[in-house]
């Protein structure tokens, strides 16, 4: 009986792990449906962002926050050869909210502020290398250019338009997420000297609701993610995030990302690690996976 008892024991076990062997392999190859299957998914992923600002031919803004085309392709050429799937802040959110299955090696390539480099150099280059990326844009600065477009067609701005943002959106490679409306003044997002709490708040609030306002109204698209400006975070911001229905946000914080699924708050306050002119992506994602 005892005999008996042990082998079919032992059978199941073996028919068992012969099936989520080949469960594992299907979903390697990509077909296995999201929702099939649950027990063999990892709960926990390690996701690396990277910070970009200005992508410019013009060698006087290469620096610290700077980079140019060639050094852009060359990252995402490293890239693809070492196996990295970009992924976008929809991507995060749906692992975390619904357990939506990430690509083994994502990666998060963020670029802030709306400069009219993202459209003239990066974007063709995410559609050659069928790549994506997250934008954080300024509000401000897209309704000043936008006005600006239509008195001199011809002439060349530092940030994007309405229309560029738009073609971006619509592209399918870029994400589009707020950086503010109007939040770079020296202390970014932060508490103002002499302040109270409930001024705060309602300065927070009526800047992040008139970008979320103005992209909705321009893209057809509410951000769910929201850049610090500056990096600058201050007590009570999140509140004001979340009462907006962000889910998300990025620091400036540099180091690796740990995402659990359910874990609703392991979203907040991302770190990304800048990409400086002469340290190539190799450099920085060797200095975090360590």
């Amino acid at each position: 009986m005892k005999k008996t008892l042990y082998v079919l024991c032992t059978s199941l076990a073996l028919g068992l792990m012969c099936i989520f062997f080949a469960l594992e392999i299907k979903a390697d190859d990509g077909d296995l449906d999201d929702t099939a299957v649950f027990f063999w998914r990892e709960k926990e992923a390690e996701v690396p962002i990277i910070m970009y600002h200005l992508v410019t031919e013009k060698q006087k803004y290469l620096g610290k926050y700077g980079i140019t085309p060639a050094e852009l392709e060359a990252d995402l050429h490293y890239l693809k050869d070492n196996g990295y799937k970009t992924v976008v802040m929809a991507d995060l959110i749906d692992f975390v909210q619904s357990g939506k299955k990430l690509p083994k090696k994502p990666i998060v390539l963020t670029f802030d502020d709306g400069n009219v480099g993202d459209f003239d150099y990066v974007l063709p280059l995410l559609e050659r290398y069928k790549m994506k990326a997250v934008f954080s844009v300024i509000g401000e600065a897209a309704d000043k250019y936008t006005l600006e477009r239509e008195k001199h067609p011809k002439a060349k701005y530092p940030n994007l338009t309405w229309g560029e943002i738009k073609i971006m959106h619509d592209s399918g490679w870029c994400e589009i997420q707020s950086h503010g409306y109007n939040l770079h003044g020296r202390n970014g997002a932060g508490i103002r000297r002499n302040e109270c709490a409930d001024a705060y708040y309602n300065r927070l609030y009526e800047d992040l609701h008139t970008l979320q306002k103005r992209c909705h109204e321009e893209i057809g698209f509410t951000p769910t993610t929201f850049t610090y400006p500056l990096g600058v975070i201050s007590k009570g911001s999140r509140e004001v995030l979340e009462e907006l229905g962000f889910v998300a946000s990025l620091s400036c914080q540099e180091g690796m990302n740990l995402l659990k699924q359910g874990d609703r708050h392991c979203l907040f306050r991302l770190n990304r690690v800048n990409r400086p002119s002469g340290k190539p992506i190799k450099f920085l994602l060797d200095k975090i996976e360590k």
